[in-house]
């Protein structure tokens, strides 16, 4: 028998969908571009997540499915990470800002 190809190059079994929040004012924007320059901050190469929604519900492809994720210790290599933006009050205080844009149909 000859060697054994497989068709998906980069293929990696996923079996959770990890689900955060930026940890950000519900008042107050956090683009892309702010989740971008904060993740280079703590000495990532990109964004940690795979996908980002904010929050008028627009999805933002950050990094490939078929690449590892960095944003859950010990199971990135098992997850795609999926971050919406939003997460605390006007206050400050934990709380769910998910709003009906990103719901899920």
């Amino acid at each position: 028998m000859g060697k054994v190809y497989c068709f998906y190059q980069n293929y990696r079994e996923v079996s959770l969908l990890v689900i955060h929040c930026s940890a950000t004012r519900y008042d107050r924007d956090f683009p892309v571009e702010a989740l971008r320059s904060s993740h280079k901050a703590r000495g990532f190469a990109d964004i940690g997540y795979h996908f980002y929604i904010t929050r008028d519900g627009e999805l933002h492809r950050c990094r490939p499915v078929n690449q590892i994720g960095a944003h859950a210790a010990g199971w990135n290599d098992k997850s795609i990470g999926i971050c919406y933006e939003g997460g605390l009050d006007e206050q400050g205080r934990p709380a769910d800002t998910r709003t009906y844009a990103r719901a899920v149909p």
